[in-house]
Parts: structure tokens; C-alpha cells; sequence
């Protein structure tokens, strides 16, 4: 306890001046450095100032230091006999990554059981040491001692128990030890990993997850998932997928906390950082509206004529932000109330006299007896990108797969022959992105040629048609996964 004292006494002064000097900046003008923050804190606030805050450290270190240091005291041999075997754990567990790395299990799987297996193997060694440990330092202090020194407590236990004495208490700990360090591993070893990863936010359920799925599975993106795990690294990139819901991922990517998400433009609207981020680009998918919906009879069909009234809506921010500049205009107060689902039944519960909500379809919203009045955005899926990443490199890398993955999903890739006399009229029909690729055919058909080009897929029926109408033959329409445009 005095330790504790003591180190709080010396210590604690600097931790005030460190802690003043971090809470201000020097455009505040307030201290020059830490000597002067020294000085001015002592003469303005007197010496006990240096002090503030010094209850709940001076708690903490008298209780850390009396039994740390109490431990030490009372039984260093055995505590030192004792922690040696950590050396045991991290170098068995080295062994046991690699050749748990030889059965091709996922990164996560292997830190897991390295973990747990070590641990197993530390407590087989070190568990005599712990023995001889407890039993030493629990002794009464007495005066004579019963076991002076550890090693009187090595033979007692031996000659009363034999080796198997040593073990005493053993299973608990053996039990505990597997899922207990194969957790605290695989956490250590994913939190140190995420420090030189690219950061990529992803919804974590619903439409967007399983449609994000897809398109980093045609990007080549290997990980692993496990169920309701939030973190999952990817094992041929410096990459690790943080799973988060959709409308928080705009505010992570802005304050940097990722470096990449994936979210929907009226998300980042909703958030406020559209100044904040990057958009990559747009997706293709989660495509809807933004709108205002009134019931289909209602006393108001305009957005004026719903200033001043009661809006409920997921989008508070963004709401507050149209109906704002019309309540000024106005003179009126429209008053915005915040719901986190079903926003179609407030104006059937007579909590709203008209929402602002998403339509994709519409289906939901005309079963609830409402139509939509005004548009306020479109919006679909976007990747976005912190603009101070580290890791811009990485984005681009990632950026260019993803957009391959669109173009291709968007293409086929059609083939066909055709006599030359009739090539200009087939290029016409299948112009591809930059020209198709064109090569000659075996002597026998010194005439013809094959053609190669990209046609959009929603039309290759009709592209097939055109082609069969003036001569083509052998027309085969393939589709790819990936590509580079």
C-alpha cells in the first residue's frame, strides 16, 4: 500500500500537467508548454491543484501494489519458477500455428486452436510450479515457518502425495485453460491484425448483406464468418470486413473509424457527412426513393400544405433539413418525429399526417393506403472511402475488382462466326465497348471470320436474332464472373 502511495505521490503531478496539456491546443493560447503549465497551475491554483483527481488512482494503485508486490515478497522464487513456463506457452503455440497452418484451415480457426492447445500444453508444465506457489505463500506468517523456503514444500508434497500431488486441483484448470486462452488469443491476435488492415464496412443483415456477399465473393475476397461474429479477416488480402448496420457505416467511414463502406446514398445524407466521404461508386443495387406520403384521401396532397403539421419518418435529420426552410418561409413549426421501423402505419394510427419514407416497389406503401406526393431522392448502394485513408492503394485494388464484377454482371460475352462479306453489317449489331476481336478461319473458310464482343445481357436475344438474320453462324453467348474494362 505504501508503494501504491508513494508512486501516486511522485507520479500523479506530471499525469495533471500531461492531462491539461493534451485537453488544450495551442491556438487556445493557454499554455506555452508544460513548464509553463507547471508554473501557471501552481500560481494561480496553488500546489493541491498538481493533486486533482488523485482519489480514485491512489485507490487503485494502493490495492495493485499491495498485492502485486505482496506476491512478490512472500513467495518470488516460486512466483518467478511460475511465470517462466509463459515462455513454454508462446513458443508452443508458435509450433502448434504452424502446423495447424498444413490442414488449410481459415487464419481464425488456426489462432483459435494454437490458443487453446498451448494453453493445455503451459498448464501441463507450469501447474507444479503453481502448487508449490499457493502452498508456499498461503502458510500462516508465523514465526518458525512451516515451509521456510519452496523447496521444503516440494518435498512435503512429494512425500505425502507423490507426483501425482503435484497435480492436485488440476482438472479445473485444464478445463478452464483450452476455451478460456483460445478466446483471449484469437482476440489478441485479430485486434493486433486489424492494425496494418484495410477496414471495410459492411451491412451486417438484411437485403444489403446478402447482396454485399455476392459482390465481394465475385471480387475474390476470401473470409470467414462465423455466425454473429462481427470481425471477419480476409486471407488474401490486407483486409478485414467489419459488419455493422447499414445506416451507421456513412459515420464510421466519415470519422475514420473504417476505411471503407458500403451504405445507401440516403444514408449519407441522413448522416450529414456527404462532405466527409468519398463515393467510389454506385453499386447497382438497393436502388428506391426517397418520398413524402400522405394518405391517398387525405385533407393534404402537397409538401406545403403538410408544413406545419406532424411528420414521422426514419430520416429525422434529413427531414428536419427540407421542412426547415419552409417553416421559415411559412412562419409555422412542422413537428418531426423519429421512428426506427414500420413509418407506413403512423398515418393509420393518426400519429402522422404524412411520412417521409423509402418506396421501392410501392406495394407497401399502397397497402397502407398512401401515395407518394414528392420525390426527395433517389437512392441505391454506394461504396464509400474515408478521404484521409492510409491504405488508398488498397481502395483502388478493391474498387477495380468490385466495378469489374458490376461491368460483368451487366455483359455477356458473345461469339460467332461469319462470312466477311458480311462483317460490317454484324459489327454494327455487336460494336462491343471498344471493337469486337476478330480473326480469320482455316483455309477452308478462308471467307469467314470469328467474332468475339461484349453485348449488353438484356439484349443478347435480340442481339442472337439480328446475327442469325444475316448469316452468323456458331452463335454461343457465355457469361463471366469478373472482368477488367
Amino acid at each position: 500500500m505504501a508503494s501504491g502511495v508513494t508512486k501516486l505521490a511522485v507520479g500523479h503531478p506530471f499525469d495533471t500537467i500531461k492531462v491539461r496539456m493534451q485537453t488544450t491546443t495551442a491556438a487556445d493560447g493557454r499554455f506555452k508548454g508544460p513548464l509553463d503549465c507547471l508554473l501557471k497551475t501552481v500560481r494561480q491554483e496553488g500546489v493541491r491543484a498538481l493533486y486533482k483527481g488523485a482519489t480514485p488512482p491512489l485507490i487503485g494503485w494502493m490495492f495493485m501494489d499491495s498485492i502485486m508486490l505482496g506476491t512478490l515478497h512472500n513467495g518470488l522464487l516460486p512466483t518467478m519458477a511460475f511465470r517462466s513456463w509463459f515462455f513454454v506457452f508462446w513458443a508452443s503455440y508458435d509450433v502448434f500455428v504452424r502446423q495447424l497452418r498444413t490442414y488449410n484451415l481459415s487464419d481464425g480457426s488456426v489462432t483459435f486452436l494454437a490458443g487453446g492447445l498451448s494453453a493445455t500444453t503451459f498448464w501441463l508444465g507450469a501447474f507444479p510450479s503453481d502448487m508449490i506457489k499457493n502452498t508456499y505463500m498461503s502458510q500462516p506468517d508465523v514465526v518458525p515457518r512451516r515451509f521456510p523456503k519452496p523447496t521444503a514444500v516440494m518435498t512435503y508434497i512429494y512425500q505425502t502425495a507423490g507426483l501425482k500431488g503435484f497435480y492436485r486441483g488440476f482438472v479445473p484448470s485444464f478445463l478452464r485453460a483450452f476455451p478460456t486462452n483460445a478466446a483471449a488469443v484469437f482476440m489478441f491476435e485479430t485486434t493486433m491484425h486489424l492494425d496494418n488492415r484495410l477496414l471495410f464496412a459492411v451491412p451486417k443483415k438484411g437485403r444489403l448483406y446478402e447482396q454485399c456477399l455476392q459482390l465481394l465473393q465475385g471480387a475474390d475476397i476470401h473470409f470467414n464468418r462465423r455466425s454473429r461474429q462481427d470481425i471477419a479477416l480476409c486471407s488474401n488480402l490486407p483486409v478485414a470486413l467489419i459488419f455493422l448496420p447499414a445506416s451507421d457505416i456513412p459515420k464510421y467511414v466519415a470519422e475514420g473509424n473504417v476505411d471503407l463502406g458500403i451504405s445507401g446514398q440516403d444514408m449519407v445524407e441522413e448522416n450529414e457527412v456527404k462532405d466527409k466521404v468519398t463515393e467510389v461508386m454506385e453499386l447497382g443495387f438497393g436502388s428506391c426513393r426517397l418520398c413524402v406520403q400522405v394518405p391517398v384521401n387525405g385533407p393534404h396532397q402537397t409538401l406545403e400544405s403538410l408544413v406545419g403539421k406532424r411528420i414521422v419518418t426514419s430520416f429525422d435529420a434529413y427531414a428536419r433539413k427540407i421542412f426547415e426552410p419552409l417553416d421559415a418561409k411559412l412562419g409555422k413549426k412542422t413537428t418531426i418525429n423519429y421512428v426506427s421501423g414500420s413509418v407506413e402505419a403512423a398515418c393509420a394510427l393518426g400519429l402522422a399526417d404524412g411520412i417521409i419514407d423509402l418506396v421501392e416497389s410501392g406495394e407497401t406503401m399502397r397497402a397502407a393506403g398512401l401515395h407518394d406526393i414528392h420525390d426527395l431522392m433517389p437512392t441505391q448502394s454506394v461504396l464509400l472511402a474515408n478521404k484521409n485513408t492510409t491504405h488508398q492503394d488498397m481502395i483502388d485494388k478493391l474498387a477495380s475488382r468490385i466495378r469489374g464484377v458490376i461491368t460483368a454482371s451487366k455483359y455477356v460475352l458473345c461469339t460467332y462466326n461469319i462470312e466477311r462479306k458480311n462483317l460490317p453489317a454484324a459489327v454494327k449489331i455487336t460494336p462491343g465497348r471498344q471493337g469486337p476481336t476478330v480473326s480469320q478461319l482455316e483455309e477452308s473458310h478462308e471467307d469467314w471470320v470469328a467474332v468475339s464482343s461484349m453485348i449488353d445481357k438484356k439484349k443478347k436475344g435480340e442481339i442472337m436474332d439480328e446475327l442469325t438474320d444475316i448469316g452468323a453462324t456458331d452463335i454461343l453467348v457465355m457469361a463471366f464472373t469478373n472482368c477488367r474494362v
